[in-house]
C-alpha cells in the first residue's frame, strides 16, 4: 500500500508544479529560473534530447549545429528572449512556441529537482 500511495503523491506534486509554471510569455520569461540546477547533466539527460526532438519536428531533420547552439545559450544562462531572437531566423514563427515550451521544461526540471521529484 505504501508504495502506491507515494506514487500518487508524486503525481499530485507534478501536477501542482506544472500548474505553477506560467504559460504566458511575459510571466514565463520573467520567472526566476534557478540556474544553479541547470548543469551539463540536466542538459544532456533531459534538455538536449528534447531540443533535438523538437527541432526535427520543426525542420524535418536533425540539426546538430542548432541543437548545440541552443544548448550552449542555455548553459551560458542567456535570457529566453535572446535565445528566441537567435532561433527566429531559423525557425520563423515556430521559434516562439519552441522557446516558450523549452523554458517551461527548464523551469519544470529545476523546480522538480528542488523538491526532489527528479534525481
Amino acid at each position: 500500500m505504501g508504495h502506491h500511495h507515494h506514487h500518487h503523491m508524486k503525481r499530485k506534486h507534478i501536477k501542482s508544479l506544472i500548474e505553477k509554471i506560467p504559460t504566458a510569455k511575459p510571466e514565463l520569461f520573467a520567472y526566476p529560473l534557478d540556474w544553479s540546477i541547470v548543469d551539463s547533466i540536466l542538459m544532456e539527460r533531459r534538455i538536449r534530447p528534447w531540443i533535438n526532438k523538437k527541432i526535427i519536428e520543426y525542420i524535418g531533420e536533425e540539426e546538430a549545429t542548432l541543437v548545440d547552439f541552443v544548448c550552449s545559450k542555455v548553459m551560458a544562462h542567456s535570457s529566453p528572449q535572446s535565445i528566441l531572437d537567435d532561433v527566429a531566423m531559423v525557425l520563423d514563427e515556430e521559434a516562439e512556441v519552441f522557446i516558450v515550451k523549452m523554458w517551461r521544461l527548464l523551469i519544470y526540471e529545476t523546480e522538480a529537482k528542488k523538491i526532489g521529484l527528479v534525481k
